[in-house]
């Protein structure tokens, strides 16, 4: 199982965060997420899709990690 950082702007935007990346605020509106237990075979692609699909709502602890099993449903 592999873990994928992910940006997500303020104003929505989803995308790849640098792999060297803290998760949590950063200094402007965006929040990084550090998805832990992504299936081997599952592309940083498809992580980003389904990260769009809960935007709104995803679900993290305090340390922004999400489980991929949580957004996957």
């Amino acid at each position: 199982m592999a873990s994928v950082m992910i940006k997500v702007a303020g104003e929505g935007l989803v995308n790849k965060a640098h792999r060297n990346s803290d998760p949590g605020p950063t200094t402007g509106s965006s929040v990084i997420y550090e998805v832990i237990g992504v299936p081997a075979g599952t592309s940083e692609d498809d992580v980003i899709d389904l990260v769009k699909k809960v935007v709104d709502k995803v679900p993290h602890n305090d340390s922004y990690e999400v489980e991929f099993s949580a957004l996957a449903g």
